[in-house]
């Protein structure tokens, strides 16, 4: 078991106190950090020491799959962390998965979430994506069952007091993170290219008032069906778009933005072969980063590459790095490539679930597990930092990390480019 890692947390004053060097706690000292993070000394109004059922909701199919893959790689850990975490104060409860596979298909999330449902999983991790949020909040809403998203965006589910929670910030954050990037590289003029689907659609609406109020142009949204990817078609309408924009401004202003899953793989290897495609910047989003499918696509790749494509993506705070890398680290020997950041919020979500789950008393409703999960996670610091909820159940505080492609001996790597903060509006660009 790794090396597990706290900082102090002012309830009163909500500041974060931070001591000379982190705190190393081996498991000779688990037993103290159950009483002060899960609330180990139980009364006769907290719940009976049991197995707590988790279900996961991940795309391990289709589009998303990569992303699926390292949220369940990440939630797996950390179901094995907190096990040995419980049983080593030997509090008598367990944490167990039910793992149902989305396909990143929002019918599909729909009916395996009723399934979950059915075989009594009440907390589940996910769904992955905004299109399955909105298909399932309402049914969760209704049947009692909480949400913990590791990685759905859309500011369309920017909801109050209902049982969507999300521990990545809404895409108000990340719209603001990459219209810095595109001042940082004076970039006017963008053609979006995006899945038709609440992700998308409201990711461009968000980056649109933001370039609306800074005097850029926004061409016509070049949209396609998610369920229907013809990459070539794509390509095509992009390279004609490319051409009209070339028309009014000169090409070092002008750039495509691609808000795409896994497809965009595809997407980036048929740009490759138009040719007025590869006179422009192209940048990607946050669903994106990280993709396996890009790294093993050569053809793909190279473009990106050359294009100095970048995709914003949420990332663990860096003043929380001593928590975070150890477990990447594991994860990395693991997938054989640097996992999606939704590995670690995934991590995150197991622990924020477990805490909840102890401090809520017995047979907790959904408004008391609610209430239980949004104090757990006001004070929490996990590996990805601090956890906090904004007032619609979304993470609090925003941090991004621009990842780009650079080329190894053997292929294709992912790394972090440069960064923006949220709070201080600052861009670093490596």
């Amino acid at each position: 078991m790794p090396l597990i890692y706290y900082l102090n947390f002012d309830q009163q004053t909500n500041k974060t106190e931070r001591p000379n060097n982190w705190i190393a706690i081996g498991s000779l000292l688990l037993a103290l950090c159950v009483m002060l993070t899960l609330g180990c000394q139980k009364t006769d109004e907290t719940i009976n020491e049991d197995t707590l059922q988790v279900g996961l909701l991940l795309p391990l199919s289709g589009a998303a799959a990569s992303a699926g893959e390292s949220a369940r790689a990440g939630a797996t850990l950390a179901m094995q962390d907190v096990n040995d975490f419980l049983a080593s104060g030997e509090s008598g409860l367990s944490v167990e998965f039910t793992i149902k596979d989305t396909g990143a298909d929002p019918e599909t999330a729909l009916q395996q979430l009723k399934e979950l449902a059915g075989e009594g999983a009440r907390f589940v991790i996910g769904p992955y994506s905004s299109a399955d949020a909105a298909a399932t909040v309402d049914y969760a809403n209704q049947e009692g069952v909480i949400l913990l998203s590791p990685s759905s965006v859309a500011s369309s589910l920017a909801i109050a007091d209902d049982n969507l929670f999300r521990l990545v910030p809404s895409d108000g954050n990340q719209a603001a993170a990459v219209t810095a990037l595109f001042d940082y590289d004076g970039i006017e003029t963008i053609i979006p290219v995006l899945r038709d689907d609440v992700w998308g659609d409201g990711l461009i609406d968000d980056v649109s008032q933001l370039l609306g109020q800074e005097g850029k142009t926004l061409f016509t949204p070049i949209k396609y069906d998610p369920s229907n990817v013809n990459s070539a078609d794509i390509a095509g309408q992009v390279a004609s778009a490319i051409n009209q924009a070339l028309q009014q401004s000169p090409a070092s202003e002008v750039a495509v933005y691609l808000l795409s899953f896994g497809e965009g793989a595809s997407i980036l290897s048929a740009a490759a072969q138009e040719t007025d495609c590869a006179l422009v910047k192209w940048y990607g989003s946050s669903a994106f980063a990280n993709n396996a499918d890009l790294i093993n696509d050569p053809v793909a790749a190279q473009f990106a590459m050359q294009q100095g494509f970048r995709c914003p993506s949420f990332a663990p705070d860096p003043s929380a790095a001593e928590l975070w890398e150890p477990i990447q680290q594991q994860l990395v020997s693991q997938l054989g490539r640097a996992p999606e950041v939704f590995a670690l919020t995934s991590y995150d979500a197991v622990w924020l679930i477990t805490e909840a789950y102890r401090n809520s008393p017995a047979t907790p409703s959904a408004q008391s597990f609610r209430a239980a999960l949004e104090q757990a996670a006001q004070y929490h610091y996990g590996i990805t930092g601090r956890t906090a909820f904004d007032p619609a159940g979304d993470r609090k505080y925003a941090y991004f990390n621009f990842w780009g492609l650079s080329e190894t001996g053997a292929g294709y790597k992912w790394e972090a480019l440069g960064h923006y903060d949220n709070a201080s509006g600052q861009l670093v660009i490596d």
